[in-house]
């Protein structure tokens, strides 16, 4: 008997293959620029409309409204971004487009904001404009980077460590935005044109630079293997997720019970502690030591080290404890931080400091407040790393239920309750303001900031009447804003914490079940008998035996394959022409 061979190269996707150096560094490093940015814009804008627009009551309540729709808008535009992700066909593959599209967009959006000098009820309507289309570009890059995480690393062990990486780099974006932004718009102002308005438009062309920077690191770096080619353009299954309409993504939205109930604890515990990062702490320290953002730079550096430190050690306490314990240890952390921070700013007196370091005076209250809101930072990284891996092991319990991954689907989950729970946010702090009677103070200091701009008075003179101004806010009022900085993230940490233990099942034990269960259904699958390979009637009819096995692979990462085919009459396939290679090769 004979037989005709023939090589044919067939393109290999395995999972493992994508865990790689180049991928790894390329996807973690991509995000400096997107947090850094995200900081600026969301963590920031209320504090450079504040301080640097005269707004009335009514004013401030617009920017609020504004606010909290186009954030509830973007977190239901979420799940339909992560279905335009799923059906994407390029030759770029289907999150990398998005990424670049969306970052890029992104950049000019948060320059116009931050550069055009509107007042008034015209910054009203340009701010409205520019929210929403903000909400718009910043999840195409969203949605699209964390999806393309769980595509990249599958497996438990390489899953754990890449999102380790990252979220530290998320915390080195975020945490110099922290740290620089009140310092260069309030002290170092005059370094950045000798106003707050001349030192935000500075910082976002800063920020525009650092995001394009990071974007274009992903977008050529990383290697997802989901490009379409010409070649497989038309091939719907040259991609691992099959199409999905908006009524199969919101199906698995609703299905995916632990998904949802992770989601509802995300929101519960960003709503309580953003309420204090985003907003109350800034305008406290500004009210009880001065208008110093060298003093809010302190505060936000302790918390940057201490979720670097926690991101840090991460994997190893993940290995010993596990994420219960750790994710009860972070929520106690919190509720102990903040109820001992409400207790010394309550007790300690507001007296002479103690020293001063590069022109910051620093008392005995802020120092003894240093401590415990450290420790609450601490809880706080501890919480978001062990529900963000939480949100990210639902990924295989959805697997497990339906047979899908859907990574793009359940991943677009994540921001959705990050900008939910903005919107939250927003409506709290708004209350707090109006009702502690904040807005007054903040329009007298955005005048001072105005004149500046214009060149009326000197960077220092304003300083000096900014401070004269807040010494003059009553006691009363500044121990309000600390109840409300410390009892909201309390309250609803109590809260998340009773739902995760209540209704949360998906721990480490249940999740390595599914995994193996999983790996067992495939397992079967496996070891079924392929069904005969078959050609088209019209092609080598003779043909009633084909064997198929790899023989080598290429440098592109293609498995080369060799056909051994076998005639009806025991002869041998001839396939001389170009054309009918081809064929033999597809019906292989």
């Amino acid at each position: 008997m004979t037989a005709q061979t023939s090589a044919v190269p067939i393109k290999s996707t395995e999972p493992n293959k994508l865990y790689n150096k180049r991928n790894f560094w390329c996807f973690s490093l991509g995000t400096f620029g997107r947090d850094f940015a995200y900081n600026l814009f969301v963590n920031n804008l209320l504090t450079f409309i504040l301080f640097t627009k005269t707004l009335t009551d009514l004013q401030f309540s617009f920017v609020s409204v504004i606010i909290i729709v186009a954030r509830i808008f973007d977190a239901f535009n979420d799940p339909i971004m992560g279905g335009i992700v799923e059906n994407t066909r390029t030759r770029f593959g289907k999150f990398r487009p998005w990424i670049l599209i969306g970052g890029v967009s992104t950049c000019l959006i948060i320059v116009l904001l931050f550069s055009v000098p509107v007042d008034n009820w015209a910054f009203i309507g340009f701010l409205a404009v520019m929210y929403l289309t903000f909400s718009i570009t910043f999840t195409m890059n969203d949605i699209s980077y964390w999806a393309l995480l769980p595509h990249l690393a599958r497996g438990t062990h390489e899953r754990n460590k890449l999102s380790s990486v990252t979220q530290l780099v998320v915390s080195a974006g975020g945490g110099l935005a922290m740290i620089s932004i009140p310092a260069l718009t309030t002290t170092y102002s005059r370094f950045l044109g000798g106003s707050a308005r001349s030192a935000y438009m500075w910082i976002s062309f800063i920020c525009a630079a650092l995001f394009i920077a990071s974007t274009l690191l992903t977008f050529f770096g990383v290697k997802d293997h989901t490009e379409v080619t010409k070649k497989n353009r038309s091939d719907k299954t040259s991609v691992s997720d099959d199409k999905l309409s908006i009524k199969d993504m919101f199906r698995v939205l609703k299905n995916n019970d632990q998904l949802l109930i992770a989601a509802v604890i995300m929101i519960i515990y960003t709503v309580g502690t953003s309420v204090v990062t985003s907003a109350l702490i800034t305008t406290y320290i500004y009210f009880a030591f001065g208008y110093d953002g060298l003093l809010t730079t302190v505060f936000s550096a302790i918390g940057g080290i201490m979720t670097v430190i926690f991101t840090a050690v991460f994997p190893a306490l993940m290995k010993k404890f596990g994420r219960t314990k750790l994710i009860t240890a972070g929520g106690l952390c919190i509720i102990g931080g903040y109820a001992v921070v409400m207790l010394i700013g309550l007790a300690v007196p507001d007296g002479e400091a103690l020293f001063t370091v590069l022109g910051m005076k620093f008392n005995l209250r802020f120092l003894l407040m240093m401590l415990p809101y450290g420790i609450a930072c601490l809880g706080q990284s501890c919480y978001y790393n062990m529900m963000f891996l939480n949100i990210s092991n639902t990924v295989e319990y959805n697997e497990w239920k339906t047979g899908k991954r859907e990574e793009s689907l359940i991943f677009s989950l994540r921001p959705f309750t990050a900008k939910l729970s903005s919107a939250l946010q927003q409506l709290l702090v708004t209350i707090v303001y109006i009702a502690i009677g904040v807005i007054g103070i903040t329009n007298g200091i955005s005048d001072l900031d105005k004149q500046a701009s214009q060149g009326l008075i000197s960077n220092e003179e304003m300083l000096a009447s900014v401070n004269s101004l807040l010494k003059s806010v009553p006691e009363s009022k500044v121990n309000a804003l600390l109840c409300c900085m410390c009892i909201i993230p309390i309250v609803f940490m109590l809260g998340a914490m009773f739902l995760y233990k209540k209704k949360f099942i998906l721990d480490d034990a249940t999740y390595e079940k599914i995994k193996l269960e999983i790996a067992a259904r495939k397992s079967e699958i496996a070891d079924e008998p392929e069904p005969e390979n078959s050609l088209p009637e019209n092609e080598f009819p003779h043909i009633r035996e084909t064997y198929l096995s790899p023989v080598a692979a290429t440098e592109d990462d293609e498995t080369v394959f060799e056909f051994t085919s076998q005639s009806d009459d025991g002869g041998t396939v001839s396939a001389d022409s170009d054309d009918d290679k081809k064929n033999l090769s597809d019906a292989l």
